[in-house]
């Protein structure tokens, strides 16, 4: 008897700034926009994951604390994000506040993964009353999870 493969653990990073916006990205061979987010990678807490994903995708450090926002399920279609089978993620949400002054838009050269190492990411800031009609559903759902929260803070 053969019981479902266990999701894939995915880290996603939530930055938000001063001013209740949070960042995110178009990425070029995707479409659309999203957050930044990874795989866990083997031995690796989602903890540590968000904060190495955040980094590699847009050279950002963040030392702060993480607030955890709880997770999302997701199946992941094929051909979707450069994946070759249909399977579960389970993704890890973090709320990281930042006060540093970080650009309107800045552009990065992701590295750490072989899918990702050498494309050119484009980042901006979203506003918290913007509309999130350009991401696909997880990254809708977790838009809607930090605006919640931040709501209620």
């Amino acid at each position: 008897m053969t019981g479902a493969a266990a999701p894939i653990l995915k880290a996603c990073a939530c930055l938000v700034d001063g001013r209740g916006r949070l960042l995110v990205f178009s990425h070029p061979e995707d479409g659309g926009m999203q957050l930044p987010k990874g795989t866990v990678e083997p031995g690796e807490t989602p903890d540590a994951a968000v904060r190495r994903e955040l980094l590699e995708e847009s050279g950002i450090r963040f030392d702060g604390p993480l607030v955890p926002l709880g997770t999302l399920d997701r199946e992941c279609e094929a051909g979707v994000e450069g994946n070759v089978h249909r399977h579960a993620q389970l993704w890890h949400l973090y709320l990281m506040r930042t006060a540093d002054t970080l650009p309107a838009t800045f552009t990065h050269i992701a590295s750490g993964s072989p899918e990702e190492d050498g494309l050119v990411f484009s980042f901006r800031w979203l506003a918290p009353d913007e509309a999130i009609d350009d991401f696909a559903l997880p990254y809708r759902q977790a838009i809607v999870r930090v605006r919640t929260h931040l709501a209620g803070a």
